[in-house]
């Protein structure tokens, strides 16, 4: 039961931090290398995604490659030294990422690919739970460190297209 409680809270924060996120990083350039984007366009069955800990109030999520329609599986690699999680959940049409956030994934607006969690140190493979179609996706950590602030707000978040 506490676990059912934490995914509903997960994808509830997913929806909705995702939406927060989105607002002020418009601001960056992009840094998507030439390779990055070439394997955008492949088929890619697997990914990974390294999460780490830069610092109690900064985190990163690194990438191997973009997810396409053909990944299978999502590898996750904790390096850091607290334990972290995987969300990977399908803005659906018709809403933004601002709305599924308002709505925590209820009516529609978001559906969960991946759910995991990894211990510092540890690596876990989850396989991909529905097609994965065109349209917008995201990947977070949902977990707050000791100030409440969700790891995706530092830092661990990843929002994408899958065409």
């Amino acid at each position: 039961m506490k676990r059912t409680r934490l995914i509903a809270t997960a994808i509830a924060v997913l929806v909705l931090s995702a939406g927060v996120t989105a607002c002020g990083g418009d601001d960056e350039e992009s840094t998507t290398t030439a390779a990055e984007e070439e394997t955008a366009t492949e088929s890619v069955e697997e990914v990974t995604l390294t999460a780490d800990d830069i610092s109690p109030t900064e985190k990163t999520f690194e990438l191997s490659a973009m997810p396409t329609a053909e990944t299978k599986s999502v590898t996750f690699v904790n390096e850091g030294d607290e334990s972290h999680a995987l969300l990977f959940a399908r803005i659906n049409e018709g809403f933004t990422l601002e709305e599924a956030f308002e709505l925590q994934g209820e009516k529609g607006s978001a559906e969960l690919i991946v759910e995991g969690d990894a211990k510092p140190g540890q690596t876990r493979t989850f396989d991909v739970k529905k097609p994965i179609e065109p349209g917008n996706y995201a990947m977070l950590c949902p977990i707050p460190n000791k100030e409440g602030t969700p790891h995706f707000e530092l830092g661990q978040l990843e929002e994408f297209d899958i065409s």
